[in-house]
């Protein structure tokens, strides 16, 4: 069986990559979570893969946060994303990888690219001023992966995400991502019989995918794949439709206050899926049976 390596194995995606790659009983999985090795220490990588000698590499693992950390902690953000990815593709490359799968972020996009988004458009202009040094930190990434397959010959697939949301993920108030930031003010709201507080006014528009579906994604282009493939469900809805249905979700009755004072990021995000589509790459799960399932699994006892 091949030997995969996957990064951030227990997080939100890389915990739902592992469990599809093992279920396909064609690939001998090796899980890789903060416990079990430091990203951040070079030397402690390099003997990590040295010893498992993966011949495809997962890297799911990234220090993130919604747009509130971002915005607040720029410089950790971009050193820790630079410095984990750096250290992960110079080791997977040293043990014999053939094959590595990059995760990244429609952050890497420019708020002035063309509508929709290709993967043509990623080096035209910056990224949004609210995400820029966690974007930069994914597309030099990129740059490390070209550079990597022009000398050393390795092979390898980018993945630009749009919003994930699912089981596992961050669901922490202030620095977690859209649905489980929301979800947290919601259950807060809910037990304390009070309103809730959105940033911004509602009206961007955002694509997104259930974490299950990502995974399906990163495995075709493992499998399939060569240069960077947008990775979205092809479908936008504002951050306001996103609440109300949210609010219905969970039941809550009180009233939603839009904080104008907030920031409300970059106002569309539509992505061109032509490529990953040709890999046969289809999302199954609808936004609202997504989000009834997400919300359901972190009512029942999980932890911020």
């Amino acid at each position: 069986m091949t030997v995969a390596l996957v990064t951030g194995a227990s997080g939100m995606l890389g915990s739902a990559l592992v469990q599809k790659l093992k279920r396909l009983k064609t690939y001998d999985v090796i899980s890789v979570a903060r416990a079990d090795v430091d990203l951040l220490k070079a030397e402690d990588v390099r003997a990590f893969f040295e010893d498992v000698k993966p011949k495809i590499v997962f890297h799911c693992a990234a220090k993130v946060a919604g747009l509130g950390g971002n915005s607040a902690f720029p410089a950790e953000f971009f050193d820790e994303n630079v410095l984990i990815n750096t250290h992960v593709v110079q080791a997977s490359r040293l043990a014999g990888a053939s094959k590595f799968v990059a995760v990244s972020t429609a952050a890497i996009y420019s708020d002035t690219a063309p509508l929709p988004m290709k993967e043509s458009d990623i080096w035209e202009g910056p990224p949004h001023s609210s995400e820029i040094a966690y974007g930069v930190a994914k597309r030099a990434m990129l740059t490390q992966l070209q550079s990597y397959k022009t000398q050393y010959g390795l092979d390898y697939g980018y993945a630009v995400l749009t919003n994930l949301y699912g089981p596992n993920d961050t669901f922490n108030m202030n620095y977690g991502h859209v649905v489980p930031s929301l979800m947290c003010k919601f259950r807060e709201a809910i037990s304390r019989t009070k309103n809730i507080e959105v940033w911004g006014d509602g009206t961007p528009q955002r694509d997104f995918l259930h974490v299950d579906d990502a995974a399906e994604a990163l495995i075709h282009i493992g499998e399939r794949g060569d240069g960077a493939f947008n990775v979205a469900s092809g479908s936008t809805v504002t951050i306001r439709e996103l609440v109300e249905m949210l609010a219905g979700i969970v039941e809550f009755n009180g009233e939603i206050v839009w904080n104008r004072d907030k920031p409300n990021g970059q106002l569309l995000r539509q992505y061109d899926l032509s490529s990953i589509h040709s890999l046969g790459f289809t999302p199954q799960v609808s936004l609202p049976k997504g989000l009834k399932s997400t919300w359901d699994w972190y009512i029942n006892g999980t932890k911020e």
